[in-house]
């Protein structure tokens, strides 16, 4: 009797000890972490392309990262020499953060870049992850979350600053080349139990994307240039956008001439044939070595208003425009210029151009120091991934530097619309501002794509833009001012 109690008391007390240590072991394998993950309605990572894809440079992944992400990646990498991106649909997280460093570090030690798409989220182990891209890039659209972690019976914060059990994380976020800063921040940011998603300004102060502050400047500014708030941007009745456009002007600092950014002026309606009022907003940057030789930057923020109730936003035509001219005007007070530039958002464009007509025919300078004129209109939108260089046609000196730059981007960089004589294409030498600068012999370059199917329509809105395009074609023209400016061509005639 005494050794049958014995042995039930051994047999109650393993399947006690099993209850209780079962579901810890099954939890540390992958197969476990499957099972649990799909009770919970979740599914592990797995890295996949896409069926209509044509090349192997680019993998997406989706799920939560576990035991067998770094078999699967480290397998993915190397049967797939050609691999250069990880686009992250939807990792949310990870169950084992020992195997997720190891496979982020895999990422990293080859070089692969990632990118959360359009509505994409990576958080927490996920966000570990895609910090580890050599370049780091993200639809506007795309969220990311942060939260503290928790051990069995405490939490990241009771443990000092200096214990080693931050050391793991810390130093990977070393290996990565993240602020350590943005670790302690993440502890702070959401219990273990929740998830913080990281504002814009929490991005650019972590370094979070490669290229972020301009990069979200650029598509945050023509998101609200483009809202119902705006109504349209109608001349005379933007004031709002002038409000905008001159405080951000002031921000950085930009130089006033006679005191003002505001230069309004009086115009013919060509259609109604009625007087009325438009304003320039005008600012520039002393240059560096060549204080008397002017490059005007400009583009037109007017749009078409509000029509028969409906608000026509403009989201590229030319929301586009203007942020890239405040973002710009940004860069190059921080790096300033060879030449003076003068920035220069113009108005009642859509009636005529009638805003640049004006500033050339008063110029705030003596027009022969204006040596020339960088344009843009319609620059966030094209499916083919062309950006159109106009004016290197009549002005050839400009084009080996262009062409150069051209080079390196990942754009279709075209030339055309700017000779008279080819009967292919529009001439767009008269279609922008630019027509302005041309008619009084000035030098002129603009950056535009071909029309779509929202133009002019109410439909032109900033969810239909392509932000990678958008970005792609702002650091195009900055590049190309840039070494204009270093290197500025000597016409031949």
């Amino acid at each position: 009797m005494k050794k049958f109690v014995i042995i039930l008391v051994v047999l109650i007390l393993s399947l006690l000890a099993t209850a209780v240590l079962f579901p810890s072991l099954l939890f540390s394998t992958a197969i476990g972490q499957k099972i649990m993950l799909s009770i919970e309605g979740d599914q592990v990572a797995r890295f996949y392309f896409k069926e209509n894809q044509t090349t192997k440079d680019t993998v997406y992944m989706t799920g939560v990262i576990y035991a067998n992400t770094l078999r699967d990646i480290k397998e993915t990498l190397d049967t797939n020499p050609s691999l250069t991106t990880i686009v992250m649909e939807e990792v949310p997280g990870s169950v084992d953060d020992h195997i997720n460093l190891l496979a982020s570090l895999e990422i990293k030690k080859h070089g692969i870049n990632t990118y959360i798409p359009k509505n994409g989220m990576v958080a927490s182990g996920g966000t570990d992850m895609f910090l580890a891209g050599k370049k780091r890039e993200a639809h506007h659209s795309a969220k990311l979350g942060v939260h503290s972690w928790a051990g069995e019976d405490s939490v990241a914060l009771d443990y000092p600053r200096d214990h080693e059990e931050h050391n793991k994380y810390l130093n990977y976020y070393k290996q990565i080349s993240i602020p350590e800063s943005f670790y302690w921040y993440t502890l702070e940011a959401a219990p273990a139990d929740d998830i913080h998603w990281m504002t814009t300004t929490e991005i650019n102060k972590y370094q979070i994307f490669t290229s972020t502050l301009e990069n979200i400047d650029l598509l945050e500014i023509q998101k609200k240039l483009a809202s119902d708030n705006f109504k349209g941007r109608g001349t005379g009745s933007n004031t709002e956008t002038q409000e905008l456009i001159k405080n951000y002007y002031d921000a950085i600092n930009l130089k006033k001439f006679n005191d003002s950014y505001s230069i309004p002026f009086i115009f013919n309606d060509e259609k109604t044939k009625k007087e009325r009022q438009a304003t320039n907003i005008i600012g520039y940057i002393p240059g560096k070595i060549h204080k008397d030789k002017y490059i005007v930057i400009g583009a037109h923020y007017d749009h078409l208003g509000i029509i028969n109730d409906t608000i026509y936003n403009g989201a590229d035509d030319n929301a586009s425009g203007t942020a890239a001219l405040l973002c710009l005007a940004k860069y190059y007070t921080d790096n300033p210029p060879n030449h003076s530039i003068i920035f220069a958002a113009f108005d009642a464009e859509e009636q005529g151009l009638f805003g640049s007509k004006h500033f050339v025919n008063n110029p705030p300078i003596p027009i022969e120091n204006i040596k020339l004129n960088i344009n843009f209109d319609m620059i966030s939108r094209n499916d083919k991934n062309e950006i159109y260089v106009v004016g290197t046609f009549p002005y050839p000196q400009f084009k080996p530097i262009i062409k150069k730059v051209a080079s390196t981007s990942d754009l279709k960089v075209s030339y055309g619309h700017d000779d008279p004589e080819d009967k292919t294409k529009d001439y767009w030498m008269y279609s922008s501002d630019n027509g302005s600068f041309f008619d009084k012999g000035i030098p002129n370059i603009t950056f535009s794509e071909e029309d779509h199917p929202d133009y002019h329509k109410e439909t032109d809105d900033f969810e239909n833009i392509n932000p990678e395009f958008y970005t792609n074609v702002y650091h195009l023209i900055q590049n190309c001012i840039t070494e204009i400016d270093k290197n500025f061509p000597v016409s031949e005639k």
